[in-house]
């Protein structure tokens, strides 16, 4: 197993890890209902334990996820779908699932909602980031955004507020206080699955691109990719060099074209998402 594998195996066990904590601490002793099989699994508590619902429905749903996106996503989903159940069972052996919220005497609601929706949120956001899921309805999600070109959080949306819609005709102002939740977690899962592997692209049109080149190589260890362009009104040929580089690194770009070529034509863009060397972790070995 490359190194590659190992962190993404790691990266995943610590989202589970993350949103079934903040599930179990701090959503299911308050009976708020985010949405998906742990939402359902609030509302049928008192009927079937939430651990035994959730290892049921998600392996129901993983059968469902290898008929309709393929063995590879089977096998890679298999153990984030079994290891959040398994968790859940742990903990409903070990620690009252109130451990923490029965010490909150004011706004235990709000203290709940926000909170649960960091932990779910940063946990599934990156458990998504690696190309995985936790089941569950997850599962549906990744369904509708291949078959039916739903951004993931759309489909968050849609398929948690029909389960929050269900609970909120049992008790509506806990259903007001899970939508604020999952708002707030399905915010974070688009940041960290999709923008967190965004950056800027610079197109640069110059005079020199040698140097400009030269210069990015020097500085900021990029690769560029140079264009042929004509201007507009001088009708001479020039070249535009193309690069993207990440958050960090586009403060220093703008001294490395000072430097380079002080009257350069510049400008920014911001891209969705951007792989490959230097952004994708499947160059790393």
């Amino acid at each position: 197993m490359n190194k590659a594998r190992k962190r993404e195996i790691l990266e995943i066990t610590a989202g589970v890890i993350l949103l079934s904590l903040g599930f179990y601490f701090f959503l299911l002793p308050l009976g708020l209902v985010i949405g998906g099989v742990m939402g359902i699994s609030v509302i049928l508590r008192d009927v079937i334990p939430v651990s035994l619902f959730m290892f049921s429905a998600n392996v129901l749903l993983l059968i469902i996820g290898w008929i309709f996106l393929g063995r590879n996503f089977f096998i890679k989903t298999i153990f984030a779908t079994l290891l959040s159940p398994s968790i859940i069972a742990i903990l409903e052996f070990t620690v009252p699932s109130d451990f923490f919220m029965r010490h909150m005497t004011e706004s235990p609601l709000l203290i709940g909602a926000l909170f649960g929706g960091l932990f779910i949120g940063f946990g599934l956001g990156i458990v998504v980031r690696n190309n995985a899921t936790t089941g569950g309805m997850d599962i549906v999600q990744r369904i509708m955004n291949k078959y039916l070109n739903i951004p993931f959080s759309t489909a968050m949306y849609v398929t948690d507020g029909i389960v929050i819609f269900i609970a909120m005709l049992i008790n509506f102002q806990l259903g007001l206080y899970a939508v604020g939740s999952m708002i707030i977690g399905a915010i974070l899962v688009d940041r960290l699955a999709i923008e967190g592997k965004a950056g800027y692209t610079i197109f640069i049109v110059t005079d020199n691109p040698e140097l400009v080149q030269q210069k990015i190589y020097e500085k900021i260890d990029r690769g560029v990719t140079k264009v042929k362009v004509v201007g507009g009104y001088s009708k001479q040929d020039k070249e535009m060099v193309i690069c993207t580089v990440d958050r960090r690194e586009l403060y220093y770009f703008k001294i490395v074209i000072k430097e380079a070529d002080p009257k350069a034509f510049t400008f920014v863009t911001k891209t969705k998402e951007a792989l490959g060397q230097g952004f994708s972790r499947e160059d790393v070995s």
